[in-house]
C-alpha cells in the first residue's frame, strides 16, 4: 500500500482545510448535517479499504463495524471493528475453497456477533459461524441444464453490500431481499406483477416472493437485447416499515405490510426531476459509464434509528476528467444529502464536495451518519486506513 507524498508542512496544511472542508447548507432548512469527529481503524497489509459491505450493529450496547473484505485485493474475510476502541476485535475467515468453500464472495451481513450471512455472485448464499464454517446454504435459482444459462424468471441473484445500501431484512426467521432484474424484458403494465422483495425461511430454506410489486413509474417497452431499464433501489428497514429510493425517480416509496406501497416526495433542490430511462445495452461500456455518470440520480438511502430519521443520497452530475477512464471510481463528484423525518417530510438538505468524502462508504452509528474520507483526491487519503468523518444533525435557528 502507498500514502500519498507530499512536504510534510504542505501536507498537514492541505490536510487540515480538507478533512475539515465544511459541506454548503440552504438556511432556510430546519435541519444541516454538521461534521465533527473523526474516526479512524488502522489496516494491515492484507485489508483493501474500499469495501462493499460495511454495516454498523451492537452487542450487549457496544457499537461495532462489520466490514467485509474485497476477495480481489486481498484475504477474503469479514473483520469486526470495535467503534469505541478503534481497533479489530474479531476476524471472520471466509474460505473459496474446502467444505466451507464459498464462491463469488460478495456481501456480508452481522446477524449477530458470531453468525453472518454471506451473499454471492453464484446461485446461493449461506450462513456461517464466526470460523467461517458453513451452517446453511440456500439456493436462490438453478442453471438450465440444457443451455447452461441462469434462469431468472422467478428469482434473481440478490445481494446484501452497503456500496449501493442494501441491508438484509431478517423478521425472526425470515430473511428478505431485494429482486430487480426478474424476467426482461417488459412493457410497462409488466411491473405490476414483479415483486420488489422475495424472501427464504432460514429454518427450512423455502422460498417464496411478496406481493409487494414495483410502482408504475416504467414508462417505455423494454427491447430485449437493446433497450433496458436499470430497476434497482436502495432501501432501509425501520423494523416496522421498508422505505425505498429508486436511482431515477423522485419520490420514495414506503411499506408496512410488504403489500401496498405510498409515495412520498423526496426530491432533491440541486437537480430536474428524473424518471427512469431506457439505456442501450450494446452500447460500448466504457461510453455508456460516462453517460450514466453525466445523469442526476440518487444513490443510499438509510435510516436512523437513534435519531428517527432518513438521509438520501443524491448524486450530482459527473464529467469524468480527461485521461480518467470511468471505470475508475467517480472521486470528484458532488453529492447532497436529503434528510426526512419519520413522516417521511423533507427537514434539510446538505451539499457536499466531490474532492472529500467517498459517498459510497458509509454508516449510521450512534453518534451520527458517519462518511469515509478514504476519497483519493482527499490530501488526507491514506489507504492503510478506514477514515470516517461524523456528521451530527444540526437545528437552524
Amino acid at each position: 500500500m502507498k500514502n500519498n507524498c507530499l512536504p510534510l508542512a504542505f501536507l498537514t496544511l492541505v490536510t487540515f482545510v480538507s478533512c475539515h472542508q465544511n459541506p454548503s447548507v440552504a438556511f432556510d432548512d430546519q435541519v444541516s448535517l454538521v461534521g465533527g469527529d473523526t474516526l479512524v481503524f488502522s489496516l494491515d497489509d492484507s485489508t483493501y479499504y474500499n469495501s462493499k459491505a460495511i454495516f454498523q450493529f451492537e452487542d450487549h450496547g457496544k457499537e461495532y463495524l462489520s466490514f467485509q473484505n474485497d476477495r480481489e485485493r486481498g484475504k477474503p474475510r469479514t473483520l469486526i471493528f470495535d467503534v469505541e476502541n478503534r481497533s479489530v476485535f474479531k476476524t471472520v475467515p471466509l474460505y473459496e475453497e474446502g467444505p466451507n468453500g464459498i464462491p463469488a464472495i460478495f456481501g456480508s451481513w452481522p446477524v449477530d456477533m458470531n453468525h453472518f450471512i454471506v451473499t454471492t455472485y453464484s446461485t446461493c448464499f449461506y450462513l456461517v459461524d464466526d470460523k467461517g464454517n458453513i451452517q446453511k446454504k440456500i439456493q436462490l435459482w438453478h442453471w438450465d441444464r440444457k443451455d447452461k444459462k441462469a434462469l431468472f424468471k422467478d428469482y434473481c441473484l440478490s445481494t446484501f453490500s452497503s456500496y449501493y445500501s442494501s441491508p438484509a431484512i431478517l423478521q425472526d426467521s425470515i430473511l428478505y431481499f431485494k429482486q430487480t432484474k426478474v424476467g426482461y424484458p417488459h412493457k410497462p403494465e409488466d411491473w405490476k406483477n414483479i415483486s420488489m422483495f422475495a424472501y427464504a425461511n432460514l429454518n427450512t430454506g423455502k422460498m417464496a416472493k411478496t406481493e409487494l410489486k414495483f410502482p408504475s413509474i416504467f414508462s417505455e417497452e423494454e427491447i430485449m437485447r437493446n433497450k433496458s431499464y436499470d430497476p434497482s433501489f436502495s432501501y432501509a428497514y425501520t423494523g416496522e416499515e421498508v422505505a425505498m429510493s429508486f436511482y431515477q425517480y423522485d419520490s420514495i416509496f414506503v411499506s408496512s405490510d410488504f403489500k401496498h406501497l405510498r409515495a412520498y416526495n423526496a426530491k432533491s433542490r440541486y437537480f430536474p426531476s428524473v424518471r427512469p430511462q431506457l439505456y442501450n445495452a450494446y452500447k460500448d461500456l466504457l461510453v455508456w459509464l460516462q453517460e450514466e455518470y453525466l445523469k442526476p440520480r440518487y444513490h443510499h438511502l438509510f435510516y436512523d434509528k437513534y435519531r428517527d430519521v432518513f438521509y438520501r443520497f443524491a448524486l450530482q452530475p459527473y464529467q469524468f476528467p480527461k485521461g480518467r477512464s470511468p471505470m475508475e471510481e467517480a472521486s470528484g463528484q458532488e453529492f447532497s444529502i436529503i434528510v426526512l423525518n419519520n413522516k417521511y417530510e423533507i427537514i434539510g438538505e446538505t451539499r457536499f464536495p466531490g474532492n472529500t468524502y467517498h459517498y459510497r462508504m458509509c454508516f449510521v452509528g450512534k453518534k451520527g451518519l458517519y462518511l469515509s474520507l478514504n476519497n483519493q483526491q482527499n490530501p488526507c487519503f491514506d489507504e492503510d486506513k478506514l477514515m470516517f468523518r461524523c456528521f451530527t444533525l444540526q437545528e437552524n435557528k
